[in-house]
């Protein structure tokens, strides 16, 4: 029988220190876990500049989409069509319709009295008569001139016709020598001086008739030209007579009631109230940027209206440019004269493009940089600002769609690069 070594065992006592340090090895595992995943941010916490309470910041976030380049410019409803009447002659006006009546296009606002224009009219009258007068009398003069010379080439008709008869017997005659040879040729005279008196008859009758149509052409003329002078006077007695080109009402005078006027002096306005416009008043630094056409929104009782810029002055005044908007389709329902406005002037349109809201980042470091906010923490970043709009700035490059980014002031931080947002 063999013997096992249970006799040589010596029994030991547990001790008591292992379950302590189980529990501090545990404790140390957590501790370098949490550093491991709380190192960036503690990093981040070592290494910021300053500590900002978010309520101070305004966040905005990068998107992508559609950017529209425009200006905001503030304006007034003016009429697109508002025609200044002026006096047509010299004389003493009479005014018809009062300030802000309303008129009816061809009704009669105003009239000049003119004696001279008037009497100027009668006198041209006058003698219109007389020069009609006178072409009929020489049409009648050229009738009877007519008659006279057809009278006087049948007479010499006649004579050439008795003249060739004498000649035709004197030929029959002188064969049998029943005339001598001297009155052969006396009868031969006869005819050809017959013949040449009915030939300048028949030539005279010619020349007359040409005269006479010349004459009565020249007096024909001669009238018409004056008649179109007596038109052109009548045209400026009834233009004395002043209407209102379209339908309105009446703006203000310009001279008293009763008083004497120029010719061309200015009298009334009249404003066309179916057709308005919006006048605005553009920067010059924005001048050479607006051009003839371009797209434009005009807001009225919070709605936005299609328009096009229709005219822009080519001359500056305190800095200031002035320019029309034209409604392009119908216009606001309402709107009134001199009314206030607000518009939108687009100079750009772009698509498919990073922007943020604008926002005072911009001045602090002029567009370049600004502080992107990852997990609390703010970090100054190099960017690229294209162009910006009423309330849009374009993004180039430095940032991408979905960061967060402050876009307000933030002039107190001085030249920190990084914040801690609290």
């Amino acid at each position: 029988m063999i013997r096992d070594t249970s006799s040589q065992d010596v029994i030991l006592d547990k001790p008591k220190y292992n379950k302590h340090w189980l529990q501090l090895g545990i404790v140390i595992g957590l501790i370098v876990t949490l550093g491991i995943f709380a190192y960036p941010s503690l990093a981040n916490w070592s290494s910021a500049d300053v500590s900002v309470d978010s309520s101070r910041v305004r966040l905005a976030t990068v998107k992508r989409g559609d950017f529209v380049k425009d200006i905001s410019l503030q304006g007034n409803i003016v009429a697109a069509n508002s025609p200044k009447l002026y006096a047509p002659a010299q004389g003493t006006v009479t005014l018809i319709a009062n300030p802000g009546q309303s008129v009816e296009k061809g009704e009669k606002v105003a009239t000049v009295s003119s004696p001279e224009l008037t009497n100027r009219l009668q006198q041209e009258q006058a003698k219109l008569k007389s020069l009609a007068i006178e072409l009929q009398r020489k049409k009648i003069e050229a009738k009877q001139t007519k008659i006279k010379t057809r009278q006087q080439i049948q007479l010499e008709k006649v004579v050439l016709d008795a003249a060739k008869r004498e000649m035709r017997r004197a030929t029959e005659s002188i064969k049998i020598e029943a005339i001598s040879q001297l009155d052969y040729e006396k009868a031969i005279d006869d005819l050809k001086r017959s013949q040449l008196k009915y030939d300048f008859a028949v030539e005279q009758a010619e020349l007359e008739k040409e005269n006479l149509a010349f004459e009565t052409q020249t007096a024909e003329f001669e009238v018409n030209q004056y008649r179109l002078q007596v038109e052109n006077t009548q045209r400026l007695v009834n233009e004395l007579d002043i209407i209102a080109p379209v339908s309105g009402i009446v703006g203000s005078w310009s001279v008293e009631q009763k008083s004497a006027v120029s010719l061309n002096e200015a009298l009334l306005t009249v404003v066309d109230l179916s057709a308005f416009q919006v006048e605005i008043d553009i920067p010059e630094a924005y001048a050479d940027e607006l051009g003839i056409g371009m797209v434009a929104k005009v807001t009225y009782n919070g709605k936005e209206f299609d328009a096009a810029m229709a005219t822009i002055s080519p001359e500056v005044t305190n800095n200031v440019v002035k320019g029309r908007l034209a409604f392009t389709a119908e216009p606001p329902p309402g709107i009134k004269q001199n009314q206030r406005v607000s518009s939108r002037v687009i100079l750009d349109e772009k698509q498919n493009v990073l922007f943020l809201p604008r926002g005072s980042f911009v001045q602090h470091h002029g567009g370049r940089r600004a502080f992107v906010v990852n997990e609390g923490v703010a970090t100054l970043t190099d960017i690229n600002l294209g162009t910006s709009s009423i309330n849009k700035i374009e993004i180039i490059s430095g940032l991408q769609e979905g960061q967060e980014i402050i876009i307000s002031n933030t002039d107190f931080v001085r030249d920190a690069e990084i914040l801690i947002l609290n």
